[in-house]
């Protein structure tokens, strides 16, 4: 029973972190930066159908919670390219979901994929380096 009494308190901890640094965290900044990341690819597309914002914009905090979980390895001193490859496999899935759910949307032009390809992987690297340098500082200031 100790063992699930700690997972729990574990999971509570987590939330409370994830809760305290999404505070700062902008819905109007990030629906910007979805647009202006995926606007030159997909411009029809998100103006025609806006629901395509709201996956892309919880992969972005997805990317940014994941940042910040790792940013106590910052503050630890590792790099912040060692500690991306840490959590490369994470980075990847994000990736992959916003990449496939996209494009579908796109003709089949390698010229747009590989554009398509570029900018999720900018986007969801910006993001994650939001999240990094956020939960470096929460680290850095006690307030994990």
């Amino acid at each position: 029973m100790a063992v699930t009494v700690l997972s729990e308190k574990r999971r509570e901890k987590q939330w409370k972190f994830e809760r305290s640094v999404l505070r700062n965290l902008s819905l109007k900044k990030l629906q910007a930066n979805v647009n202006e990341y995926f606007k030159p690819v997909v411009p029809f597309h998100f103006l025609s159908h806006p629901f395509l914002l709201d996956p892309c914009m919880d992969m972005a905090i997805d990317a940014f919670l994941l940042g910040a979980e790792y940013g106590k390895f910052g503050y630890l001193g590792e790099s912040i390219k060692q500690v991306k490859e840490r959590c490369d496999d994470e980075l990847t899935e994000i990736t992959h979901c916003i990449f496939n759910l996209l494009q579908g949307w796109l003709l089949d032009s390698d010229y747009l994929l590989d554009s398509l390809k570029v900018a999720v992987e900018a986007f969801v690297d910006d993001w994650w380096t939001q999240g990094f340098k956020e939960g470096e500082k929460r680290y850095r200031l006690r307030l994990h």
